[in-house]
C-alpha cells in the first residue's frame, strides 16, 4: 500500500495547480479510475466516480484536490515544478488516500466481495478560497447518487502521526470576506495638512476593528477578526489617494452575522465623519462551518480503536466540506496526524516547507476502508 500511495503523492506533489485550474491533476486522477476501469464525470475539473451498490443509498468520500499560490522552500525530491505553487495544505495526501482507498475496494470486489451501499467518490476542485463544493452539490449527478453521508479527512500537523482528531460538533468555522477601500485625499509627503492621510487613518481602522472581539462580541464565542492585506501608495514621500484593506473573519455562532456587520459598517461610518475619509467595504459571508455528526463520530472513533483519537480538537480555519452539510446530510471531517519531530515534520499548514512523510496516510486509508468494513457494507 504506502508504495502505491507514495506513488500518486509524490507526482501530485510536484504539480500543483491553483483553484479550478487544476487540469495535469484532474487528468492524473482520470487515467488512474481509468486503469480500475472505474466511469466518473466532469465538473469542471473535479471529478466524481460512482460504485453502485445493491441498495440505494450512498456513502460519499471527498478529497480536495488545489493547492496554493505559495513558493515552495524544501528540498525532496517531489518538491513542486510549478512556479510559485505549491500542495501546501496536503491536498496531495489527501488525494493519494482516495486514490489507494478505491484501490482496495476495487481490489476486495474483485476478489469476490459485495457492496450494500454504493460509493461516491468525489476529487474536489478549488477548495482554497474558490469554493468548489458549492458547484458539486448542486451538479444533478451528486444529487441522483441519495448521498446518505459523506467522510474527508485533513492532513495535520499540530498532532503525531498515527493519531487523528475527530471533533463532535463544531470543528471549523464559518469565513467572512471582507474588501475595504479607504480614500483619503492624496497629497507630498512633506505637505500632510493639505492632505487626508489614508495610511494613518487606516492603520487606525484596523486597530479599530479588533476592539469587535474585546469590547462586543461575548468572551465565550469563537471568534477571530485577521487583516491579512493592508496596500496603499508607491512612494515613501507621497500620501496616497487609496489603501485597500483585505481582511477575513472566522467564526462559530452564525447568529452574529448581521450584527458584526452592522458594527463594521458602524466604525466605519464613525471614521468617515470624524476624518474626512470615504469607506468601501465588501462583506462577503462564504463558506459555513462544519459540524461533525455526533452519531457518526462516535462509531468512527469506535473504529478506530487502536488509534489514538483526540474528541477536542478544531480547525481554527474554513472548509467548504460545510457545503456538503448543509442539507442536513450527516458527514465527517476528520484531522490526521502526520507530525514527526524527529524527521523534521513540523511546519504548520500553508507553510512553504511543510512536508509529510507517505506513511502517515496509512491511517487515512484504513479509516475509510474501516467504515465499510466494521458496517458490513463491504462483504
Amino acid at each position: 500500500m504506502l508504495e502505491r500511495l507514495s506513488k500518486h503523492r509524490n507526482y501530485l506533489h510536484t504539480i500543483p495547480e491553483l483553484a479550478l485550474e487544476e487540469y495535469e491533476t484532474a487528468h492524473y486522477i482520470r487515467e488512474n479510475l481509468k486503469k480500475l476501469n472505474l466511469e466518473y464525470i466532469e465538473v469542471g475539473t473535479s471529478t466524481l466516480c460512482f460504485i453502485q451498490g445493491e441498495e440505494n443509498e450512498t456513502i460519499g468520500y471527498r478529497a480536495d484536490i488545489d493547492g496554493l499560490p505559495l513558493k515552495e522552500n524544501t528540498n525532496n525530491l517531489y518538491r513542486s515544478q510549478k512556479k510559485n505553487q505549491m500542495h501546501g495544505c496536503g491536498h496531495d495526501g489527501h488525494m493519494a488516500i482516495l486514490l489507494t482507498f478505491i484501490e482496495e475496494v476495487v481490489k476486495e470486489i474483485k476478489n469476490g466481495k459485495k457492496l450494500k451501499k454504493s460509493l461516491l467518490f468525489v476529487f474536489q476542485a478549488g477548495e482554497e478560497s474558490a469554493g468548489g463544493a458549492r458547484y458539486i452539490v448542486k451538479n444533478d449527478f451528486y444529487k441522483s447518487k441519495n448521498v446518505k453521508e459523506i467522510y474527508a479527512l485533513h492532513v495535520y500537523p499540530e498532532i503525531n502521526k498515527n493519531e487523528f482528531a475527530i471533533k463532535k460538533g463544531c470543528v471549523s468555522l464559518q469565513n467572512i470576506n471582507l474588501d475595504i477601500r479607504l480614500q483619503g485625499k492624496g497629497c507630498h509627503g512633506a505637505q500632510p495638512h493639505k492632505g487626508i492621510d489614508s495610511i494613518l487613518i487606516g492603520a487606525k481602522l484596523v486597530e479599530a476593528y479588533q476592539s469587535l472581539k474585546s469590547r462586543n462580541i461575548p468572551s465565550n464565542e469563537n471568534f477571530i477578526l485577521t487583516i491579512g492585506s493592508f496596500k496603499g501608495g508607491e512612494v515613501r514621500n507621497v500620501i496616497p489617494e487609496y489603501i485597500d484593506i483585505l481582511g477575513s473573519i472566522r467564526l462559530e455562532n452564525t447568529e452574529l452575522i448581521p450584527f458584526v456587520k452592522e458594527r463594521l459598517e458602524e466604525i466605519n461610518k464613525g471614521f468617515e465623519i470624524a476624518f474626512g475619509v470615504k469607506i468601501e467595504m465588501e462583506f462577503r459571508p462564504f463558506y459555513p462551518p462544519v459540524f461533525n455528526d455526533e452519531k457518526l463520530v462516535e462509531m468512527s472513533i469506535k473504529y478506530l480503536g487502536d488509534y489514538k483519537v483526540y474528541e477536542d480538537i478544531p480547525l481554527s480555519g474554513s472548509e467548504d466540506f460545510s457545503f456538503y452539510l448543509e442539507d442536513g446530510t450527516p458527514g465527517i471531517l476528520g484531522l490526521l496526524g502526520i507530525k514527526e519531530e524527529d524527521k523534521g515534520y513540523i511546519y504548520p499548514l500553508h507553510n512553504e516547507k511543510f512536508d509529510f512523510n507517505n506513511s502517515s496516510l496509512i491511517p487515512g486509508v484504513e479509516f475509510f476502508k474501516r467504515i465499510l468494513e466494521f458496517r458490513d457494507i463491504l462483504y
